[in-house]
């Protein structure tokens, strides 16, 4: 039993007394100190995020849970619930409502970014790049595409204010008596 090797990747490793996780400690540096939202941030980039870095990512997520509530995937939805054993017709309701406003955004916004971009062996500002991006579609009375949807439009999210605010804590969201 002695000549057991430890295990230990690059992404988490323990001892008897410890467990690591991209090099932080779990119980000292990580509960109660990181979101789940900030953890994934850290999984993904190898870093811990910044302040504005970790409400805007977190708004993602969130975004991407309450993607279930979308037309396609409320008519996938409804038909199994009506069917069970039409598993088949279910998928194909749901995919039947995908369009240029849900799912076909994201499209819109990556052919957007690869048109925009410039030879990738050149300097590139980026700051300037996004002004005339937006300023030639607003030239046009046109909405710049983005990955969002109508509901969850991140930029729907700024412009509300939240990624320039702290984070709520569950102690300071309003809840219904």
């Amino acid at each position: 039993m002695s000549n057991r090797k430890s295990i230990r990747t690059d992404i988490a490793w323990s001892t008897p007394s410890t467990i690591t996780v991209k090099g932080f400690d779990l119980c000292k540096d990580i509960l109660g100190t990181l979101s789940l939202g900030d953890i994934a941030f850290l999984e993904l980039t190898d870093r811990l995020r910044t302040t504005r870095e970790s409400v805007v990512f977190n708004a993602i997520a969130v975004t991407l849970v309450e993607h279930g509530l979308t037309p396609s995937a409320i008519a996938a939805r409804m038909t199994y619930t009506g069917a069970h054993e039409a598993m088949q017709a279910a998928v194909a309701a749901g995919l039947c409502g995908l369009g240029s406003v849900f799912v076909g955004s994201m499209e819109t916004a990556a052919r957007m970014l690869q048109e925009a971009l410039p030879d990738s062996s050149k300097k590139v500002d980026f700051d300037q790049l996004a002004r005339d991006i937006v300023a030639r579609f607003h030239g046009h009375k046109q909405a710049v595409p983005e990955s969002g949807t109508p509901c969850t439009s991140p930029r729907t999210h700024v412009r509300r204010g939240c990624s320039r605010s702290p984070p709520r804590t569950a102690s300071t969201v309003p809840t219904s008596s």
